[in-house]
């Protein structure tokens, strides 16, 4: 079975998608006991691209992995690490039955896969840890570990010491507070891995500004609604206690392009538009956004064959009716306008969407009088959209408004002649392309 799953690993579980780094924060732990095989073996088949692990000292100077310095939580034995040999810790059993591990019983487990791991090295106030750091980098050495670990700690000191003995391997301060996010700190580490509750779009920027890379941890409860939110940060990676979660977010993202546009638009449409926490996985927000309304889009994200417009901090409408500037004032011009179909075959088939057409079963005569419910201009053509569907503007006439029309047609000799839609002058069947 573990061969099985090695092979697994190798092939797909440890392709780094774009976008932010997976964690599994102790393994897999809602699944199986943390810190054991099992747990980690599922979080890497969760599509983790590391696991996190702690690690304490034991009296005679191994490195144990274990959360809490005391077994009682995780086997059932009161005993604590730090006051313990190996020999006496490996005794205990997690519920799973597998005895608790040292940091080169993993290290050996794994040396045959691609499997990453981020280390947190755990300072416990009175705990002794001599040369606690330097045992880690001899055990990394020994096991040709340099390219396949990070570490993390609350203590900067151990960090410090860290970048001493390993100074080419990440080394990340986790945060609870924004007083621990200080200057002197930027000196010893290459990026900080702070609480969800902190973290601000603002403070992402800043961080990555002055060359710091950005991590998210939770207060071990999160959940989807959650990842809505925090799938728009511009974060590197999340230590997650729902590693298949975090990965289902990740691969979508991964596979979306996003492009800044930082543009107004507007939403050429007689219809509200909903709004969502994201483009991966919508989640509808209460409030929409009202025909008609001018926004400031700041990106486009393409999603397999669907487009989003970012319109604010977790707010995406999709783009169908949406016109960037300077197209959103020429395509506003036909809107409530009545077109004449006037195509080259008897029957226009219309389409459902004009950024990626499939036909729809309605068809309009030639010759037949339609009202524009909405506009939008998609790769420099013009497509209207009438009750039952959209069609190409080449494919019919614009109607001008018939009283006080003088601004109209001041503002449609505006528009560039490659993308003016055909009108029809009144009393006169010739239609008007020019200025």
């Amino acid at each position: 079975m573990h061969r099985l799953f090695q092979l697994t690993f190798l092939i797909s579980a440890f392709l780094l998608l774009s976008g932010f780094t997976v964690i599994g924060h102790r393994g897999d732990p809602t699944v199986y006991p943390e810190e054991t095989f099992q747990s980690f073996d599922s979080a890497f088949a969760q599509g983790a691209n590391y696991v996190e692990l702690d690690v304490h000292e034991t009296s005679d100077g191994q490195i144990v992995v274990q959360h809490d310095n005391n077994l009682v939580r995780m086997t059932g034995v009161n005993r604590l690490i730090s006051s313990s040999t190996l020999a006496q810790v490996q005794q205990a059993k997690t519920k799973n039955g597998e005895a608790v591990h040292s940091l080169a019983d993993v290290f050996a487990h794994y040396q045959h896969t691609n499997a990453k791991i981020l280390i947190e090295t755990k300072i416990a106030k009175g705990e002794p840890h001599p040369d606690l750091e330097a045992k880690i980098a001899a055990l990394i050495n020994q096991y040709h570990y340099q390219n396949r670990v990070m570490f993390h700690s609350f203590s900067l000191s151990s960090l410090k010491r860290l970048q001493k003995v390993l100074p080419n391997v990440p080394r990340i301060l986790i945060v609870g507070s924004l007083k621990r996010i200080t200057f002197d700190s930027f000196k010893y580490v290459d990026g900080i891995n702070i609480s969800s509750d902190l973290i601000t779009p603002d403070l992402v920027s800043q961080l990555h500004y002055i060359g710091k890379k950005v991590y998210i941890w939770d207060e071990m409860n999160e959940n989807r609604v959650l990842w809505n939110w925090l799938v728009n940060l511009n974060i590197d990676g999340v230590v997650t206690n729902y590693p298949g979660l975090g990965h289902e977010f990740q691969s979508l993202k991964a596979n979306a392009v996003s492009e800044n546009v930082n543009s107004l638009a507007s939403n050429t449409s007689n219809n509200a538009l909903p709004i969502y926490m994201n483009p991966y996985q919508p989640a509808v927000r209460k409030r929409t956004l009202a025909p008609n309304a001018v926004v400031a889009v700041t990106k486009r994200v393409r999603l397999n064959q669907a487009v989003y417009y970012q319109i604010g901090q977790n707010a995406f409408v999709p783009a169908e009716t949406i016109n960037v500037a300077p197209q959103a004032g020429w395509a506003h011009l036909f809107l409530n306008h009545r077109i004449i179909i006037k195509t080259e075959a008897l029957q226009l088939r219309l389409v459902d969407d004009p950024l990626q057409p499939s036909p729809t079963a309605t068809q309009l005569t030639n010759g037949t009088i339609a009202t524009v419910t909405a506009a939008r201009y998609y790769n420099n053509q013009l497509w209207l959209r009438v009750e039952s569907g959209w069609l190409p503007a080449s494919e019919a006439q614009v109607l001008p408004p018939e009283t006080d029309n003088q601004l109209w047609y001041y503002q449609y000799s505006q528009i560039p002649q490659q993308l003016k839609p055909v009108i029809h002058l009144p009393n006169n069947t010739a239609p008007l392309v020019s200025n």
